[in-house]
């Protein structure tokens, strides 16, 4: 609480008296300004429930229902939380999403959402290393090229991945049930399973990789147009579904650096019906943005260790082992 005088922060005496330390001035806070703020601190990480996030916040009910949901912070115009949420048609098709609200009456700013077990894991594993690795004003501590002798598990990941690429080359392998693929104009298709895997460039196949091949090592080539990308994880990468965290800047800005959850998707219909890629006219390997996943970007490095732990109460709300095998 600021002085009216003075305009510092006063010292709290008793609850609700404060002093100022300049004028000594002394003054009663208002009875609702104090229960608001008691009220904002006591749910602020709190499990709530769903009743809670469709009383107060924009969330289209004709699509999909919030169960219950964690609030990461919360201002007079933006709130970010972690969600679990299902279909309004499949009750029991449940996942995790981030939302982003803005401006008055908390309308949708932005979401990333998360179907898979595997791809939360990623995700709690991507926010430790960039935590770890980047300091309060987001300039990356480590070093990207640094030598470190690769684990055996990431020899093997390696080995695995070698492996499937080179049968679809040669053999023309599905990755999925390693049935023969028939080939088509710019892709692959298996005719028993229905896998898709796309030619890119010179015959290198683009194919779905399971989120628990994926290494999580810091990478900068990401299909991103307007802002330009500091480092960033992989934490989902199918042929055409791409998620990852990119610390980001804008050229015309470049000391203000921010974390931004990106979820893009690639146009299959026209790959499909016309056997070429639409491009964008900066667009990188086809790649565009989810409808409706907005704004997703985290400003202050300290949201992230709450939001962690968000996420790991929320796997345990829907039984989903995420610890290390």
């Amino acid at each position: 609480m600021k002085c009216p005088s003075c305009d510092i922060e006063m010292n709290q005496l008793v609850d609700g008296i404060f002093e100022c330390p300049k004028c000594k001035k002394i003054i009663r806070e208002k009875r609702e300004e104090a229960e608001k703020g008691k009220e904002k601190k006591k749910i602020i990480g709190e499990l709530l429930d769903g009743v809670y996030f469709h009383n107060n916040f924009s969330i289209n009910q004709q699509y999909e229902m919030v169960e219950s949901g964690i609030l990461i912070n919360k201002t007079d115009t933006r709130a970010f939380g972690a969600l679990i949420c299902h279909s309004a048609y499949l009750e029991n098709e449940k996942y995790i999403r981030l939302s982003w609200w803005k401006k008055s009456f908390y309308r949708h700013g932005g979401m990333i959402k998360i179907y898979e077990k595997e791809v939360l894991k990623n995700l709690i594993k991507a926010l430790e290393k960039i935590y770890d690795n980047f300091d309060e004003f987001w300039i990356f501590k480590g070093k990207f090229r640094e030598n470190q002798t690769k684990s055996e598990e990431d020899i093997l990941k390696e080995k695995k991945l070698d492996l499937i690429k080179f049968r679809i080359i040669e053999n023309r392998t599905c990755p999925n049930c390693q049935k023969k693929m028939n080939k088509n104009k710019s892709h692959y298709e298996c005719p028993y399973c229905g896998e898709i895997v796309i030619l890119e460039g010179y015959n290198q196949p683009i194919f779905n990789i399971a989120p628990a091949d994926l290494k999580l090592n810091f990478q900068g080539n990401f299909p991103i147009n307007y802002y330009l990308p500091i480092s960033g994880i992989t934490i989902k990468w199918l042929m055409g579904e791409w998620k990852a965290l990119v610390v980001i800047y804008s050229k015309d800005n470049p000391n203000k650096k921010w974390l931004r959850f990106y979820w893009w998707v690639r146009d299959l219909k026209n790959i499909m019906k016309y056997g070429t890629r639409r491009f964008a006219e900066d667009n990188q390997l086809g790649w565009q943005a989810k409808k409706g996943s907005g704004t997703t970007n985290i400003y202050n490095k300290e949201s992230i260790k709450p939001l962690i732990e968000a996420l790991k109460i929320l796997a345990k709300e829907l039984n989903w082992n995420i610890k290390e095998n």
